[in-house]
C-alpha cells in the first residue's frame, strides 16, 4: 500500500512540476477505445505482439517465424464486430501458441 502511495505521490509532483498545478493536468492514464487498444497490441511496428515477435525471433527457425507471422495476421481482431471479444481469443491465442514453440 505504502508502494501505491508513494508512486502516486511522485506522479503529483511530476504534474506540479510540468503544469505548475497538478488539478490543471490532464490525466496521466487514459482509457483506450477497443481499436486503440487492438492498434495498440496488436497492429504496427512497436505493437505489444510486434515485440514478443522480435524477441522471439532469434530463437526460432525463420519459416517457423514466418509461419507464426502469417497465423498471428490471420488472427487479427480489428475486423470483428466484436472487437473485444475477439481482443481476448486471439491473445490467449497467441499465448497458447507461442507457448508451445519452447
Amino acid at each position: 500500500m505504502m508502494l501505491i502511495f508513494d508512486g502516486v505521490l511522485q506522479v503529483r509532483y511530476v504534474m506540479r512540476c510540468i503544469f505548475g498545478d497538478p488539478r490543471k493536468a490532464p490525466p496521466p492514464l487514459e482509457k483506450l477505445s477497443p481499436e486503440a487498444t487492438v492498434s495498440f497490441l496488436w497492429k504496427g511496428e512497436g505493437s505489444f505482439v510486434e515485440e514478443l515477435l522480435k524477441c522471439i525471433a532469434p530463437h526460432i527457425e525463420e519459416d517457423i517465424l514466418k509461419d507464426l507471422k502469417f497465423k498471428i495476421h490471420s488472427h487479427d481482431p480489428s475486423n470483428s464486430v466484436d472487437i473485444q471479444k475477439e481482443l481476448r481469443k486471439s491473445l490467449l491465442w497467441y499465448v497458447v501458441r507461442t507457448s508451445s514453440l519452447s
